[in-house]
């Protein structure tokens, strides 16, 4: 079997086409390629997902202790403080 690429050319280059050479691969190669990108292409998608549950796994944390805070209802006096100098500099000396 006769594979013939079309013209390639790199995104930002402004040079005229390269045409590449016909490529003879056999059916058995062909299956195997096929084979060898499917077991890649499992491997990356079972990678996302497991980045996708951590993520998660990391959001519920975040969300719990977020919720745990307010919860409390015990403000930050150190934050609350930063903040309220932080309004008083910037109505003494407005922008």
């Amino acid at each position: 079997m006769d594979i013939t690429l079309g013209p390639l050319q790199s995104a930002g280059a402004c040079d005229a086409p390269m045409f590449a050479e016909p490529l003879r691969i056999t059916p058995a190669d062909l299956l195997r390629l096929r084979m060898e990108s499917d077991l890649a292409l499992g491997e990356m998608r079972a990678e996302v997902v497991r980045a996708g549950y951590a993520w998660q796994r990391h959001l519920g944390r975040w969300y719990a202790e977020g919720r745990e805070a307010v919860e409390a209802r015990e403000p930050e006096v150190v934050l609350l403080t930063r903040v309220l100098e932080g309004l008083r500099r910037q109505v003494l000396a407005p922008v």
